[in-house]
């Protein structure tokens, strides 16, 4: 008896308009940042990075550096056209990202000096509640539910963290109110989409303006009348013997409690996926629930706790920007922040992780424009400083961009947004 083989042939990826229009986009950062080098930064020009502690931590030319990453940049774009390296492209796009987050950090500094562990702990700071919506997104997502809805979990739990902290007088009694008005919001977004099967895109955009048009009554008609509109700020805390070590304390362990919050549940999430017996069945419910079911696993059972959960972590993101950053309520304070949340979720793959990688990237871009402002760099040619309202923009620019696809091809779970019926 003679065995046949057949030999299999595996073609590379080929190009297509996407790729072009990627590597177009990345050449066109490349000369930008090339440009900066060569006539936004001036002969000779230091960019300078300090620390409170230690003072100088280093110090780069700004033009060879400049013209270096965007030497880079060009690299990768070149590289992106290489067929065979197509399942390297994803790192190629990470190398992008943080090279011309590097490039512009430059340039703003130029012939200046920067505190850099101050910049990096605003960073981290801004990605906070956009990490919370990515893994709110990520729960739901990876048990087959699509979550438009986390701007409206994480403003509902603003409002409930003032509202609850200005009843109680206690600051942390507001967290915990915000977490589980969040959960509350999930919930009616998983008893539409799984129980009456509701196209999950218009239940999300349901408690999206839900939330916005109900906590702007709640606020005029009931918190500000009763005086319960601004409770007050958690305020950072610091972390004895861990927050005196250089950089990395003042970064890691002087933050307020939603920081925190956010580091243990991005490891706890990532574990509980992974590597738990749980977190297997959850993603079954996501990528074959027959089969799931097959085996004795409850799929919507799963999907309920997933998205619920999912609502209890986006609630503690909403709380961030009362308790954490201005003290009180204002309508739409959350400022589309969900969304941005949703493009790091894509961008991170559907991986705790790597949406928390992509919430920093963000996160730069906001804290970047904030030191942009106070330094004022000047623009080439133009001789102009960049107008504020633009440097504002910049966060949602980048989230434009992601969501058009320059990050690479992401994979979303096989069943998403596809309603389960037990046979």
């Amino acid at each position: 008896m003679t065995a046949q083989t057949t030999s299999i042939q595996t073609r590379p990826s080929e190009l297509n308009w996407k790729d072009l229009l990627i590597t177009l986009f990345i050449l066109a950062v490349g000369g930008i940042i090339l440009v900066l080098g060569g006539f936004g930064a001036q002969p000779g020009a230091q960019a300078t990075f300090t620390d409170q502690m230690l003072g100088t931590l280093f110090s780069l030319p700004s033009q060879a550096t400049l013209y270096t990453v965007g030497g880079l940049c060009i690299l990768v774009a070149g590289l992106r056209l290489v067929r065979t390296l197509g399942s390297a492209r994803s790192f190629l796009n990470w190398s992008l990202a943080f090279l011309a987050a590097f490039g512009f950090l430059v340039w703003v500094t130029s012939g200046t000096q920067m505190n850099f562990t101050g910049m990096i702990q605003s960073m981290l700071t801004a990605a906070t509640p956009l990490t919370l919506g990515a893994l709110a997104g990520i729960l739901c997502e990876r048990a087959g539910i699509i979550n438009i809805a986390i701007e409206g979990m994480m403003l509902s739990g603003a409002l409930a963290a003032v509202a609850f902290a200005g009843v109680f007088d206690n600051l942390w009694m507001g967290l915990l109110a915000a977490s589980l008005v969040g959960g509350i919001m999930a919930a009616i977004h998983a008893v539409l989409s799984i129980k009456y099967k509701v196209d999950q895109i218009i239940s999300g955009t349901v408690i999206n303006i839900l939330a916005a048009g109900g906590t702007r009554f709640l606020n005029l008609r009931l918190l500000e009348p009763a005086g319960l509109s601004t409770p007050g700020q958690i305020g950072s805390i610091r972390i004895p013997l861990l927050a005196d070590i250089p950089i990395l304390g003042p970064i890691l362990f002087d933050n307020p409690p939603t920081v925190f919050i956010m580091l243990i549940l991005t490891l706890v999430i990532n574990y509980v996926i992974f590597f738990t017996p749980w977190g297997l069945r959850m993603r079954a419910c996501g990528e074959h629930p027959r089969a799931a079911d097959t085996v004795g696993v409850r799929v919507n059972r799963m999907r309920y706790i997933s998205v619920i959960v999912g609502g209890l972590v986006a609630g503690i993101g909403g709380a961030y920007f009362p308790l954490d950053i201005v003290g009180t309520f204002e309508d739409n304070m959350t400022r589309g922040q969900g969304f941005v949340a949703l493009a790091a979720m894509v961008f991170g793959n559907w991986n705790p992780f790597g949406g928390f990688l992509a919430a920093l990237l963000f996160g730069f871009a906001d804290a970047l424009q904030v030191k942009m402002q106070i330094l004022q760099p000047v623009l080439p040619f133009l001789n102009i400083s960049i107008p504020p309202e633009f440097l504002q923009t910049a966060p949602y620019i980048l989230t434009i961009v992601v969501v058009a696809g320059v990050v690479g091809r992401s994979r979303p779970p096989a069943e998403e947004g596809k309603p389960y019926e037990k046979q």
